[in-house]
């Protein structure tokens, strides 16, 4: 595919479609404007928000925090319509909520002076936390399914990273590496439970792993030199990276749920990022396609590479991708058009992050201070 060709689609229909840009945005949980953003605002006694994941009713989660050094952070939930709720922190004092499933129950962990302990946290905010064995410390819950298995990592008693999966009924399970190695996360788990996808890693050489219906580590890539995980999708497409031979080129690749390898349209021997996959096969990241410079990039479902004028950071199921560009929170439609919008009052820069199928858009911008807080747009 020629540069010409590569852009065609994104770049020549952006330029040539109406840009709306949203300057003037108002603060607060609700506004007139249903495109200016909503202020995911801090807890009372904080001054900073970050969001860490949405899901498809709006509800997003993630952090309220206070201080620089040491910053102190605090697990909060916001409603669709940015009202925030601390969630509880037994025995400790911080947290983070980093994933929330689509019966909006959460996952994060707690920090105690000595330890950090996983957490989940029910739709009304009740929390447990994931007993420890003796020896395993620094637990951190990563993602959660919609049937409330959440998984992680945690360091075990020799002092080695490993996943683990935490089930609704209380059992923990350590989910190990592949043999000889010391070292491996779980990236993601499937909005079903029964698959789950991680990266492995020795001294030498990364693998792209997974378990399937509570099975046993699998390679995706056995016979390649090193592979690398990135990102996984809610029904279990993993998005990610592959060496076929050692000091060969990295390419993007996608994996189906059922294990399938496919590679993505890459025209370049320099290195690419993914930062999301959707459920129906949309991958977004950046990368150097055609360097000097540095592009964000989209692949549809059957692995066609596109270029996108701005930092591309989500893409829905419908190939619609978001980031920012001129400092402004950016919408990129399928049909080439482009939204940008606001800004927090006092602030200058908006960036979104994710875009939900039903259409609510999450990220961040600086308020007045050059304070970062987590926003919020509904944008269909």
């Amino acid at each position: 595919m020629t540069r010409n060709s590569a852009t065609k689609r994104r770049r020549a229909c952006a330029l040539a479609a109406a840009v709306l840009v949203f300057a003037g945005a108002t603060a607060g949980t609700a506004h007139a404007d249903p495109l200016a953003p909503t202020d995911l605002a801090p807890l009372p006694g904080d001054d900073q928000s970050m969001a860490l994941a949405v899901n498809e009713a709006g509800t997003t989660v993630g952090t309220s925090s206070v201080g620089r050094d040491p910053r102190l952070d605090h697990p909060v939930r916001w409603d669709a319509a940015g009202h925030p709720t601390a969630l509880p922190t037994p025995g400790a004092t911080q947290g983070q909520a980093r994933a929330i499933n689509s019966n909006g129950v959460a996952a994060g962990y707690v920090l105690t002076p000595t330890i950090a302990i996983p957490a989940r946290w029910d739709a009304a905010g009740q929390a447990t936390l994931m007993p420890l064995p003796p020896g395993y410390h620094n637990a951190m819950g990563e993602h959660i399914s919609d049937t409330g298995v959440v998984v992680g990592e945690w360091v075990t008693p020799s002092d080695q990273t490993h996943p683990f999966r935490w089930d609704p009924d209380g059992t923990v399970t350590d989910l190990g590496t592949l043999p000889g190695d010391a070292w491996c996360i779980a990236t993601g788990i499937s909005a079903d439970g029964t698959v789950i996808s991680g990266q492995d890693m020795n001294a030498t050489r990364a693998h792209s792993v997974r378990w399937v219906n509570g099975g046993p580590i699998t390679d995706l890539a056995p016979t390649a030199w090193t592979s690398a995980n990135n990102v996984m999708s809610r029904n279990g497409t993993i998005a990610g990276h592959l060496t076929d031979v050692e000091h060969g080129t990295s390419a993007p690749v996608t994996w189906d749920r059922d294990g399938t390898l496919h590679r993505l349209d890459w025209p370049s021997p320099h290195p690419s990022w993914l930062s999301q996959i959707s459920p129906t096969g949309y991958v977004v990241g950046t990368g150097y396609p055609y360097p000097p410079e540095r592009d964000s990039v989209l692949w549809d479902p059957q692995g066609n590479l596109y270029l996108i004028d701005g930092n591309v950071a989500g893409v829905d199921s419908f190939g619609n991708s978001v980031g920012d560009a001129q400092s402004r929170a950016t919408l990129w439609y399928e049909n080439g058009g482009r939204t940008q919008f606001g800004i927090l009052p006092g602030g200058s820069y908006s960036k979104a992050e994710w875009l939900t199928d039903s259409g609510y858009m999450v990220g961040i911008a600086d308020a007045a201070g050059q304070k970062m807080h987590a926003v919020s747009w509904k944008v269909r």
